[in-house]
């Protein structure tokens, strides 16, 4: 599946970068298509940098050969599911590290960015609500791992094995 994923995810990419190129300087002017140009454009690079988060954590599950399963189908946005009880507090930490360092690249990458481009702008606010939703959603599982020494239960599976436990 990985292989799949990682083409699909390539192709995203580089389509986002075609595009880019080839329309953001349109996003610079202004009237319907330069409105258009800068929010489809923008929205491009939150997806791709949506894509470049979820690879980062995946490369930092894979570097510390934590167990990991892969998505079902194409269609999911995430790239993988770690398996937290099969997995150190090291090799959780080691995930969600990588996943905000390549967060961070793309901070990076967004201000430099020509500012006269709507693309740029949209690109930007999309890349900051994606970053604070890192912080609201993964930060305090970090923290939390970070305080009890425990890794915490990050996986969809372990959620509703924990509800179907207190349920019944």
């Amino acid at each position: 599946m990985y292989p799949k994923l990682l083409a699909r995810d390539l192709g995203i990419l580089a389509v986002s970068a075609l595009a880019w190129w080839l329309a953001a300087p349109l996003s610079a002017g202004s009237g319907a298509l330069s409105d258009i140009a800068g929010v489809l454009l923008g929205a491009l690079f939150g997806a791709s940098a949506f894509l470049v988060h979820e690879w980062g954590h995946l490369l930092g599950a894979l570097a510390t050969r934590s167990a990991i399963q892969a998505p079902a189908a194409l269609t999911s946005p995430f790239v993988f599911t770690f398996e937290s009880r099969k997995n150190t507090r090291r090799q959780f930490l080691a995930m969600s590290l990588t996943g905000f360092a390549a967060t961070a690249v793309v901070i990076w990458v967004v201000y430099l960015l020509p500012d006269a481009w709507l693309a740029s702008r949209v690109a930007r606010g999309l890349v900051l609500f994606l970053t604070l939703l890192t912080i609201v959603l993964e930060v305090p599982l970090v923290v939390y791992s970070l305080i009890t020494n425990k890794v915490p239960p990050v996986d969809g599976l372990e959620a509703r094995r924990e509800a179907q436990r207190t349920a019944a």
